[in-house]
Parts: C-alpha cells; structure tokens; sequence
C-alpha cells in the first residue's frame, strides 16, 4: 500500500508553506450546542402536546401548540446541527492547512543552511585572486540577511515570538586590502533555491562609507524601577522619569534596519533587515546584536582602509560563532 506522503513524509515545500498559515484558535460550539437543546426540548414538548391532544378531543388548543413546537423544534435542530458540522468542518480545514508545519528551529536551520551556500557560491562566482587573504567568518567574511525588495513575501511570528520570512535577500560581503566584493540572491524558503543572484565589485577607494537606519526605540530599565526586596519599603516617588545610570540597563528594540553602501557619492547597495532574534531585542552589555557586529566589523574595515582609526575589526566575542567555510 502506498504510504500517505502528505500526512507521513511532508517535504519543506509544504511544512514551510503551511507555518506561514494562521494556527487556528479552537472555535467555541456553545451557540449551535443551544440551537440542537433548546431545538430538541420544543420537538419533545411538541410530541407531549400532540399525545395529549389525540387522548382529548377538546384540547385542540394543545395540538396546535404541539404542532408549533415540533415545528419550531425542528427547525433550530435543523440550524444547530448545521452550525455544528460547519464550524466544525472549517476548524478542521484551518488545522489541516496549518499542520504539520516547520517548526522555528527547522526555519532557522534552513536559513543557516541558505547562509552557507550564498557564501559559498559567491566565493566561486566572484573567482577570488588566491593571494588574497583566506575567507574568516565575522571577519572579512560577512553575511547578512533581510527582506528582499520588489518581491512579494510572507512574514509569520514563530511559537518563540521571532519573524520570518518566505523570501530572504541575502548580502555577502567579502574584503580584501584593496576591493569589496558582494554576492546577492534571494532564498526560497520552501525550496532552499535562489530566485536571483548578482555580484558586484568595487575598488575601496570608491567606497565612500556604509549608512543605516533603524526604527529602533531605545528604553532605560534602571535599578530603581525594579521591584524592592521583600520587607523592605517602596521609594518615596516611585513616579520619577527614570534616569539612566551606570548600574542600569539599556533595551533597544528594532523592527526593521536599513543598511546602504555608498559608492561614488550614491547607494550602490541596500538591504532592509532587522528581523532576527538577537536584532530585534536586546540588552545592552548583556546580550549581542549579530548584524550591529558585523556592520562594526564593516565600518572599521572602510575607516582603516580609508585614512581612518581602525578600533575594533572583529565581531565581539559574546556573539556566537558562525560556521566553517568550505575549503578555498
């Protein structure tokens, strides 16, 4: 027999096309569960009334109102019963087009994977001079990831409260002491192809700079908002506009970030991201930015390649590492 390949063995194509699905709420069945009781009790008042009646021929007046409610019964048995096989009916068609769905971990995953291969293809397609200097992820190897433009695309919050998108543009920038070379495709989630690709190759001197914008909010969480030890008594203005302070805690929250290239004066590359996890919350000092690292990682790159005072040229270590490259 052959086996159920949809409901036994999912491909990605459909798992990821169905987490973009809305996971239906479990539908409330106490209206059309009224309509089949009360719709019931009429037909058995109606059925008392008529036997009632034939046992007395007076009781005309009974057989009329038994006829009423079988009648009236019947009609909102009628009604419950087809409420209830409908709502019924599309809950289960919203849960099958829901379910079985990627999990967040399995999206991740697989843009892990896309990651991997644009950073590899682009390697290829760029034909890298071997005297340049091996490829080091987080170092002069940087790969970003974003929304892509012009490209109708699905976005979906995760059980873990993180969006995700369908499409992906995803940037590849590679540097060297004297070009940066940038790799671009787009990433079909449900298939793990790329729609499009394009490289691009500029000598640094016509690099001009890198520009971001964000619509990040920037909130203080100070010790004195947090709530006191037990026993001991509440501050005496405890409505104070709260003031940042070294011991307190700075929150950035972002929902999308805008990163350009500027080359001869103009944009020559844009990519709208800031939908990760660790982009779209986190706390300074205490947990890392993997885009706000590697943007740092660039601008030092074209400050010190351009006259300027290089800092810090690498990705701050509390970010996680990023995989191997192949081998060159």
């Amino acid at each position: 027999m052959t086996q159920n390949h949809t409901t036994q063995n999912p491909t990605r194509q459909e798992l990821v096309h169905k987490y973009f699905n809305l996971v239906p709420q479990k539908p409330s069945y106490v209206g059309a569960l009224i309509a089949l009781g009360g719709g019931g009790l009429l037909l058995v008042v109606g059925l008392l009334s008529l036997v009632g009646a034939s046992a007395d021929s007076g009781l005309a007046g009974l057989a009329c109102l038994g006829c009423l409610g079988i009648l009236g019964g019947g009609a909102a048995v009628v009604f419950g019963g087809i409420k209830l096989a409908g709502t019924y009916s599309a809950y289960n068609s919203a849960v099958a087009a829901a379910y079985p769905r990627a999990t967040d971990s399995q999206m991740d995953g697989w843009l892990q994977e896309g990651e991997n291969y644009a950073a590899d293809a682009g390697r290829r397609r760029l034909n890298r001079h071997p005297g340049e200097v091996t490829l080091k992820w987080g170092e002069n190897l940087l790969v970003f990831h974003g929304l892509p433009p012009e490209i109708p695309y699905q976005i979906a919050r995760g059980a873990d409260g993180v969006l995700r998108a369908s499409l992906y543009k995803i940037l590849v920038v590679y540097l060297s002491n004297y070009r940066l070379l940038t790799y671009e495709s787009i990433l079909d989630m449900r298939t793990g192809a790329t729609v499009s690709d394009a490289t691009k190759e500029y000598h640094l001197q016509s690099v001009d700079g890198l520009e971001t914008a964000s619509d990040r909010v920037n909130f203080f969480l100070p010790p004195a908002n947090q709530a006191p030890p037990p026993g001991q008594p509440m501050p005496q203005n405890p409505t104070a506009i709260p003031i940042a302070t070294a011991t307190g805690s700075i929150v950035h929250v972002t929902g999308r970030q805008t990163l350009r290239l500027m080359v001869a004066g103009r944009p020559a590359i844009e990519l709208v991201m800031g939908i990760s996890a660790t982009d779209q919350l986190h706390i300074e000092g205490v947990s890392g930015s993997t885009t706000e690292g590697m943007i740092h990682t660039l601008r030092e790159y074209l400050r010190r390649h351009n006259g300027g005072i290089s800092g810090q040229t690498s990705m701050p270590s509390s970010l996680p590492p990023l995989p191997p490259l192949g081998p060159e």
